[in-house]
């Protein structure tokens, strides 16, 4: 999964996520569809067959691309900044929605962010990532509280942040 979501403009909805079926299976044309189909209504686009990429939000955009990635039933699902371009609204129900499929499907799935919110909303096993080199290993709950002083800018750069580290840290402590 993408940033700009990497949709085929000339294919409808139902033929970008047909499109793995289609290259990498032997499925009929009708198992295909009811792939897709089920595919499609289980990130909230049912209905949305017929249309083109350039039609739909670009939330939907990207739920068709989470859609088209899940087809094949991977064991593992790689997504880069998938909520670049999104309000603050949608971004969170693209998170909840990768978090949803990544349990209900029993999915590995890696997030490349720098979306803080993301970070620490469904954040599990979280690697902050500096100048190339893998700098602390943790979870949303540990990276409050984090020694490393470059994760620590990073992820409380801003005054909101700071707010929330604080809170956080005052509440854990009662």
């Amino acid at each position: 999964l993408f940033q700009g979501s990497a949709l085929f403009d000339s294919e409808t909805v139902l033929g970008n996520v047909e499109f793995p079926l289609m290259m990498y299976t032997r499925m009929s044309d009708a198992e295909r569809r009811e792939r897709a189909q089920f595919c499609l209504e289980r990130v909230g686009l049912k209905g949305a067959d017929d249309k083109y990429p350039s039609e739909i939000s670009g939330g939907m955009q990207k739920r068709v691309a989470i859609a088209r990635a899940i087809a094949l039933n991977p064991k593992y699902l790689f997504c880069d900044e998938p909520n670049s371009g999104l309000d603050p609204k949608t971004s969170i129900l693209i998170d909840e929605l990768l978090s949803d499929i990544t349990h209900e499907y029993q999915i590995t799935t890696v997030i490349n962010t720098h979306d803080m919110n993301s970070v620490l909303g469904i954040g599990e096993n979280i690697v902050f990532i500096n100048k190339g080199y893998r700098e602390w290993v943790g979870n949303k709950e540990l990276i409050y509280e984090t020694t490393n002083e470059a994760l620590s800018h990073f992820v409380f750069a801003t005054d909101l942040f700071q707010k929330v580290k604080e809170y956080v840290i005052h509440n854990a402590h009662r």
